[in-house]
Order: structure tokens, then sequence, then C-alpha cells
């Protein structure tokens, strides 16, 4: 009879010892204690993110939550879908918000306008889920939570974005896979969140804290003073980034496909005529003599473009023999090709100073490749706005004539990109054209939509580009980088 009661009594004591943690989750549920959308989520890929879209004051509309509008412009579209709608969903970075403009002049915008007139039986709903910064990894939980949404339709342009991030991102993907799966489950419990909360400093913007800490919302390197600086080649974990993009668009097909919703992706466009790499860095056996060398060689090709332009191309060639990493030297080379009209040539050259950028921020030809590669494995339909772009340049390379910076449209850009949609979605079953005549149409519409807009938002537009063309030189107003946490090691250029 002891025994059996010392028994008994041992396990009352693990079973009331057991019951801290329900109790604990219960009051901290009860009390609010705990909630996600304050909290830094080391894992955000894999655990839940704030909601991008809340209901109204009156309930009436879903609007873009007041927490989110850092990144995303003002959006909304009604609680109740009405009778006879169809409601698109477009989800991608600064390029889709229309930046360095906004929603007005993006071609969401147009996408609608011109709907109205190629289609008019139909309500048509454009959402614009374009956030500043926003790479792929960071639209899957909005497109998962469009699904709730009643959508009819899913547009993706992404790509840009994918290394803006990539010092933080990369660790991350490293991350153990019994690290990511088991905090992923405790991440769901506000008692969890609580005690991590209490455990982990304070942080100051800026000053992530060490070993595979994605923040909830975007905190981009060039944000930061010295951010240029903290791009190298080793930082870039270009292997983990391309292997990133390739799940999220799987992801993102599986998510649509389950609910049967039709998706479509897009490839964005790059300014490589007119658009040097932001930052070139030397192979890393390159010696310091070979470096001076390099640098004497582009010089003197600098020199002959004006009036030896094929004394300046054969000066080039040599200089990219010597490193065949340094991505100015193909840029220049690229222009001196474009100066003796060899324009296959140049094009070659311009993508690879693109691709060798040691501040990627257009889409490299690897992640071009796997956007390729899974719509092509999963059959999803697919327009390569690069190359549609291509096609209104000379000698087919995108440059300032289509494109306002590195890699926004302008606003004609965005109408055809609209246009482009439109002919799709006919060809697709998505929307029905009975008339030719709607393009005209159209494209009046999109001018008198032009007019109607005020002085004071194309002035805000050409501010937010000088400012957009500092960052990308480096040169943001944002808390430095600390060393400790996203600053990468110095290397040798």
């Amino acid at each position: 009879m002891l025994k059996r009661r010392k028994r008994l009594f041992r396990l009352m004591a693990v079973v009331l010892g057991l019951l801290v943690f329900p109790v604990a989750e219960v009051l901290c549920q009860l009390a609010g204690w705990g909630a996600v959308a304050t909290s830094t989520n080391a894992f955000s890929e894999f655990a839940g993110v704030r909601p991008l879209f809340e209901k109204s004051d009156d309930g009436e509309r879903f609007v873009v939550a007041k927490n989110r509008r850092a990144f995303f412009a003002e959006e909304f579209f009604p609680a109740r879908k009405p009778v006879n709608t169809r409601r698109i969903f477009v989800f991608g970075g600064s390029t889709v918000q229309g930046r360095p403009y906004s929603i007005p002049t993006a071609f969401t915008t147009f996408l609608k306008i011109g709907l109205q007139h190629a289609d008019p039986s139909v309500n048509w709903e454009v959402v614009n889920c374009g956030g500043v910064s926003y790479a792929s990894y960071r639209l899957l939980p909005i497109l998962k939570e469009s699904l709730n949404h009643k959508p009819d339709l899913f547009i993706v342009c992404t790509g840009h974005n994918e290394f803006l991030e990539c010092l933080t991102y990369g660790e991350v993907r490293t991350a153990s896979p019994v690290v990511k799966t088991g905090y992923g489950l405790l991440r769901d419990f506000h008692s969890f969140r609580v005690l991590q909360r209490a455990l982990q400093p304070s942080q100051e913007p800026g000053n992530a804290s060490p070993s595979a800490v994605l923040p909830e919302e975007v905190d981009a390197i060039l944000d930061h003073h010295g951010g240029l600086e903290a791009y190298t080649r080793e930082s870039l974990s270009r292997s983990e980034i391309v292997s990133a993009f390739a799940d999220n668009l799987k992801h993102m097909v599986a998510l649509a496909a389950a609910e049967n919703i039709p998706l479509m992706i897009m490839q964005p466009p790059s300014n490589l005529r007119d658009c040097p790499p932001f930052k070139s860095q030397f192979a890393a056996n390159t010696t310091l003599e070979t470096q001076a060398q390099i640098e004497a060689l582009l010089s003197t090709a600098s020199d002959h473009m004006q009036h030896h332009k094929d004394k300046a191309v054969a000066l080039l060639k040599e200089v990219v023999a010597l490193d065949d990493e340094f991505a100015f030297s193909w840029y220049q080379l690229g222009q001196a090709y474009l100066s003796v009209n060899r324009p296959d040539d140049a094009a070659a050259a311009l993508v690879r100073a693109r691709d060798e950028d040691i501040c990627p921020l257009r889409m490299t030809s690897e992640l071009e490749g796997v956007m390729k590669r899974i719509v092509a494995e999963h059959s999803v339909p697919f327009i390569d706005l690069h190359q549609q772009m291509a096609g209104l340049c000379r000698d087919s390379i995108v440059g300032d004539s289509v494109l306002v910076d590195h890699i926004h449209p302008s606003f004609r850009s965005n109408q055809l990109i609209a246009l482009g949609i439109i002919r799709w979605m006919h060809d697709a079953g998505c929307a029905n054209v009975l008339s030719n005549d709607w393009q005209p149409a159209a494209e009046t519409a999109f001018q008198e939509h032009l007019l109607s807009l005020d002085d004071l938002y194309f002035l805000r537009g050409r501010r937010t580009r000088q400012s957009l063309a500092a960052w990308t030189q480096g040169r943001a107003d944002g808390p430095p980088l600390s060393r400790s946490s996203k600053m990468a090691p110095p290397v040798a250029e």
C-alpha cells in the first residue's frame, strides 16, 4: 500500500508539473501576450506572419493593414465580393507597386482600366500586392492569405529582390532542418514567444540578433548606412538564394493549384544597356599587380572609345581575360561592342556584367533560368517582360527607353504590360474579349487617367526616383549596420 501511494504521489507530481505549460499557454492567450504582430520571427518563411489586409472600421472593405504601409501602398477591395466580379491579385516588389511612383501608374491600374474596355460584361477588381523590397519568400504568406479572399486569378512578378536581405536570409536558409522544424512548431505557442522575448536582448533597428535571424518585416541591407560595403562575393549565398527562389515559386504554384486558382508568372525586366554594375569586386586570385594592370587598361580603353573603338574592344577583351569576375569590365566591353555595331556580343557582355554584380539589384540569369524551368515543369502560364521590353529597344537590349531606372518600367511600359496581360487572359479564357476595337478605347482611357493625376503625384515620384538612385549607390540614411550582425568581413578588392 505504501509503495502504491508513493507511485501515485510521483505520478501526480509529474502531471502537476506538466500542467504548468498548458496553463501558462492559456493565460498568455487570454492576456494577449506573445502576439505575433510585434515579434521578430527568426524563421518567418516557415512560420506565420502578420496579415497584409485587415477590415476597415466600418467592416465594408479590406484595406492594407496600418502596420504594413511602410512597404505597401494603400489598397482595398470589398469585404463581400460583389456578384459578377472577377478578382485578380498581383504579387511582387516595387515593380508591381509602380515605383518610383505608386499604384495609380502601376501596370495593375492600367490592367483594370483595360479590362473594363476589353470585357465590360464583368466587374473587374485588380488588387495590388506589391511590397517595396519584397522577395519571393515574403510574398508566399501574402499569396496564401489571399486565398481567403475569393480570388479568380493570381499574377506573380518577382525576381529582383532576392538578394536584398541575403546576409540574413542566407543564414536562415542554411540553419539546421531540425532547428527550423522545432522552431516552427514552438513559434505557434504564445508562451514560447513570451519566453523568447524575455530572454532576447532588445534590438535597435538594423542590429539583427546573431545567427539566422530574419526580421518579420523587410530589413534591406542597403537601407542602412554602409550597406553597400557589406556586399561581397562571399556574402551573397548565391546557391542558397537560388535554391530558395525555386522552392518559393514551387510553393506558390502548389498553393494556387490546390485551390484551383489560375496562376500566371511574369519575369520582370532589367536595364542592361544603361545601368552599370552597382559594385564590382576582383576575383580572389587576382593579385594586386594584376588589379593595377586592369585599372590601367580600363582607363586606356575609355580614352580610345571616342576615336579608336576597335582598339578599345581589344583592350577590354584583354581586361576580362585577366579577371572574368570584375563586373565593370564586362559592362565597358558591352558598351564598346555597341559602339562597333556588334549588338549580340554587347548583349552577352552586358548580361555578364549584371550577373557578376556584387550588389545584385537586378534578377540574375540563374534566377531567370530557375523561373523558366519551373513554369515549364509545371505548365504554368508565363510572360517574359524582359523579352517583351527588349523588342521595343534599339539592338533588342533593354535600357532607359523603356525603364526609368535599373528595373522600373516607364508609364508607357506599364501600359504595354497591362495590354499584354489582357491578351493573355483572353487566350487563356480568363477574359471574354468580344470586340477588336477595345485597345484604342483602352489607350484613350489610359491617357485620360494620367491627366487626372495632380502635379503633386508626379513630384513625389520624381523625388522618390532621386532617393532610389542614392539608395542603389549605398547612400541611405538609415542606422549603420552592426559588424556583429550583417556586416561581412572585409575582402580585398
